[in-house]
């Protein structure tokens, strides 16, 4: 599947939801917004993925290396360094629980040890994904041909993680529920049963292509947010799940959406998404509890702003635009000087059969070279 500029944009959608939430937390404790950000992040992940997985047609251990070895100079070295950088500075949780962090464990931790809420809360979900690369590449290689069985896998464990979110049926497993793999698994699996449709070419057309069903979605969408219900464990990812299939198979009906999505901008805070999530609590940990900010906002003589002093009342209008500007700062130094340098070596280690094929065409190798001079750097 080529690149498509509009899933970047649709990540720049999550990770903004997930800024709201954290940074203007008056609101973010009242919705379903940061809920929603991660579940489209899920789906997201699970669609690529898997087409990536579909589409190799390597022998087995060919393949799964080239996988691995590709997801881990995307997501290692920021994740592994960050850790490392909090271990040197002497942060109280990363210390306590440096094997959970090095092991992506933390979110059992969380789970089991019932964690209070802390500058490393959010990468559960860091830890919820590479759980998912671990075992399902195995599932996907083995059975790349045999599509049927895929959708029946999807389907049972689905139901089981249904079961367990409405009913608790597994007690021993009741803390997992928010946290951990199971059943969060039923999100990033929305996403693989995509990703086998479109390879099947089995896209329900008319659903996709209807005005009417897009705004009823949005509507959906909309209301869904308006706060957190146990319903949004199946809801969220069947309409992120429509999103994305959406924008594969010929994009928004509505014209401004799609042009917003493709924004060269806003394809770019896509783009760097990952690295955003992961500073951006650290970022307002550090910055909004140890540094400068607080200081600087309690001297300001509130007097003296006449009209603006409500600001001091609605902190968060100064402050969400503040630390989300942080963040994005701090994930494009790390994005152009770390990242980058690194992705770089996907292709030149791990490039797949049909990138070998360009190096040995110059014509084709000319117009790959035009097209990433174009488009940003995929993170997938």
């Amino acid at each position: 599947m080529k690149y498509n500029p509009q899933l970047d944009g649709l990540r720049c959608v999550a990770i903004s939801l997930v800024l709201i939430s954290h940074f203007f937390w008056q609101l973010g404790t009242k919705t379903a917004l940061g809920f929603y950000g991660v579940d489209l992040f899920f789906v997201i992940s699970g669609f690529l993925i898997t087409s990536i997985l579909l589409k190799s047609e390597e022998p087995f251990r060919k393949a799964y290396g080239k996988f691995i070895g590709r997801r881990t100079l995307r997501i290692f070295p920021i994740y592994y360094l960050t850790v490392f950088v909090l271990l040197l500075i002497g942060n109280t949780n990363a210390q306590e629980y440096k094997y959970n962090l090095l092991t992506y464990t933390y979110n059992y931790a969380m789970a089991y040890q019932k964690l209070p809420i802390n500058e490393l809360g959010h990468l559960w979900s860091l830890c919820v994904e590479e759980q998912f690369y671990l075992f399902w590449p195995f599932l996907v290689l083995g059975l790349r041909k045999k599509h049927t069985v895929l959708k029946c896998i999807i389907a049972f464990i689905s139901v089981l993680c249904i079961i367990q979110v409405f009913t608790g049926a597994f007690n021993s497993i009741a803390p997992h529920n928010y946290f951990c793999l199971f059943p969060r698994l039923m999100t990033l699996l929305a996403g693989a049963y995509g990703a086998i449709i479109y390879k099947e070419g089995k896209i329900p057309k008319q659903l996709l292509e209807s005005k009417t069903v897009e705004t009823l979605a949005l509507v959906l969408l909309i209301g869904l947010l308006s706060g957190e219900r146990r319903i949004d464990y199946v809801a969220f990812p069947v309409v992120s799940l429509y999103l994305v299939l959406k924008i594969v198979h010929k994009g928004f009906s509505f014209s401004s959406i799609g042009k917003f999505l493709q924004n060269r901008r806003v394809v770019y805070i896509g783009t760097i998404s990952y690295g955003i999530y992961l500073y951006h609590i650290l970022v307002r940990h550090y910055f909004g509890g140890k540094f400068f900010i607080p200081q600087i906002w309690e001297k300001i003589d509130r007097k003296s702003l006449g009209i603006f002093k409500y600001l001091f009342y609605n902190d968060y209008l100064v402050l969400l635009p503040l630390y989300s500007a942080l963040t994005l700062l701090v994930a494009h130094i790390s994005f152009q000087y770390i990242e980058k340098p690194i992705l770089a070596l996907k292709e030149k280690w791990f490039a797949y059969e049909q990138e070998k094929g360009m190096k040995r065409n110059p014509m084709a190798k000319s117009t790959l070279r035009s097209l990433i001079r174009r488009s940003p750097v995929k993170p997938v």
